[in-house]
């Protein structure tokens, strides 16, 4: 998968006889990493978003710009505590995007945050709840067996 730009719009104004062509990215910075998450779990999870299942990288991006382009109100609605009702129906990949831009916003505390990561770990799977322990390479002990001949 290629990397996932910020798109750019260029605005073209024929007044006065003068033409004035600007050129801009299509999303402030501050929503661009909004913009590549959900580009990247819609490009991704064919049927999570939009249904990508039978288009080629190029109609997907298409598909997923319209598609953002049309949640875009409702992704970057900031709720009361945390995440909106709507929020927490979209995928978990972007609930965390969502999140992190509310917090690096301040419109999120730290109490909140922790609320909404517990409620996001009632919805994981075992695998995804287990904690992977990893020992101490000190404590390894190696014992070769010899062959008898």
């Amino acid at each position: 998968m290629k990397e996932i730009k910020n798109p750019l719009v260029a605005n073209i104004d024929r007044s006065n006889g003068n033409i004035e062509i600007s050129v801009a990215k299509k999303y402030k910075e501050e929503e661009e990493a909004m913009y590549k998450a959900f580009m990247s779990v819609c490009a991704k999870e064919d049927k999570s978003l939009v249904d990508t299942s039978k288009m080629d990288d190029d109609n997907t991006m298409k598909a997923c710009g319209m598609q953002y382009d049309k949640m875009r109100g409702m992704i970057n609605e900031v709720g009361e505590g945390g995440l909106t009702e709507k929020q927490k129906k979209l995928p978990p990949a972007l609930q965390k995007a969502i999140l992190n831009k509310m917090k690096k916003d301040g419109k999120l505390t730290e109490k909140e945050e922790e609320t909404e990561a517990a409620e996001k770990a009632k919805y994981l799977s075992k695998e995804d709840k287990k904690e992977k322990v990893v020992a101490p390479q000190d404590d390894i002990k190696v014992s070769e067996k010899k062959k008898n001949a």
